[in-house]
């Protein structure tokens, strides 16, 4: 009888790995993550689909209290690609708070290598990053080859500021660009035809050009946005507002330029600005960690789910007959 159950039990496991490598073979991607996170979902601790803790990876020390280097790279709130190195929007506001809710974290250095991003992006990443130094942590920025425009909106935040004495930053403003797609419908055969329940229902057509109403109705928003920005900066820098309402013009600065503005407190690599942190932190030994995706082949299947897809368009028609809303920015723009 003991005999048999074994032979049974070895039958059931064989079973399970068999469908497994059936799904994994005939299943795509997506249906497979669904599957491991309807098994594995426990750990996730937000939900099957919840984000799972970030793992730390040892840069340099040692010791119990550690500092954290956040990367914030490319443009802001753009898709990330999780075989690569960039990540999303998503994916640093959860570093961000997983590091202002760690009692062993006492420092923060973010290295933005960024021209900027969306407004809405910069201002949910500056406003997770003030919440991080409200719960005690030190934050320090560590400008790499680019930090401009959004790139430093994020980083106002900081207690201290270092840059590379030719690290382009600046670019203090917002950008509202619409692309006009009239003479190229003629060419092409093209013709849109909209049915509104207001004048300025379809405002930012690509197919017509703006009417003075509608430029007036855009540049008030983008001046808006700007005040917003020059807000953060007169807060965090400790500025006048009419000192930073003649600096935000739009132009680049660099690293060594800033720093005569005021822009930027110290001129310094990644290593200086750890240092920093270290000291305004007041720490003795302290071990250096940058957060990583996990490597488990459920966590990168899950993350993939998460991410959306991009559509295919092959001959660009999509982007041309179904442009992109239009985006506000605070990004540099050349």
């Amino acid at each position: 009888m003991e005999k048999q159950r074994g032979g049974r039990g070895w039958l059931i496991a064989l079973s399970i790995i068999a469908g497994l490598v059936i799904s994994c073979a005939i299943l795509p991607l997506g249906g497979m993550a669904l599957l491991l996170a309807a098994a594995g979902g426990s750990d996730s601790g937000g939900g099957p689909l919840g984000p799972s803790r970030w793992d730390e990876q040892i840069v340099s020390g040692s010791g119990l209290n550690r500092v954290v280097i956040i990367d914030v790279s490319g443009v802001i709130g753009a898709g990330g690609d999780i075989f690569g190195a960039g990540g999303t929007q998503d994916d640093l506001l959860s570093q961000i708070k997983q590091a202002a809710g760690d009692p062993l974290v006492k420092a923060v250095v973010l290295r933005v290598d960024s021209p900027g991003g969306g407004v809405v992006a910069s201002s949910e990443i500056h406003a997770e990053l003030v919440k991080l130094r409200d719960a005690g942590k030190t934050l320090v920025v560590s400008m790499g080859a680019t930090a401009a425009s959004g790139g430093y909106y994020i980083s106002t935040a900081a207690e201290k500021i270092y840059a590379n004495k030719d690290t382009f930053t600046g670019s203090l403003g917002v950008i509202l660009e619409l692309t006009n797609y009239g003479e190229a419908f003629t060419t092409l055969g093209l013709k849109s035809y909209v049915y509104k329940s207001g004048a300025l229902k379809d405002i930012g057509s690509a197919t017509r050009e703006p009417t003075a109403e509608e430029d007036a109705v855009l540049q008030r928003v983008v001046d808006e946005a700007y005040q917003g920005f020059v807000d953060v900066i007169v807060d965090g820098r400790g500025l006048p507002r009419e000192r930073v309402l003649e600096i935000a013009d739009g132009r680049i600065y660099t690293g060594a330029q800033a720093k005569e503005l005021g822009l930027v407190d110290e001129l310094g690599n990644l290593d200086e600005a750890i240092a920093g942190a270290q000291g305004l932190a007041g720490m003795g030994d302290t071990l250096v960690v940058r957060y990583a995706r996990s490597s488990s082949l459920r966590a990168l299947l899950l993350s993939r789910l998460a991410a959306p897809q991009a559509q295919a368009d092959p001959l660009g028609l999509r982007a041309v007959t179904s442009p992109p809303a239009p985006q506000m920015e605070y990004r540099w723009r050349p």
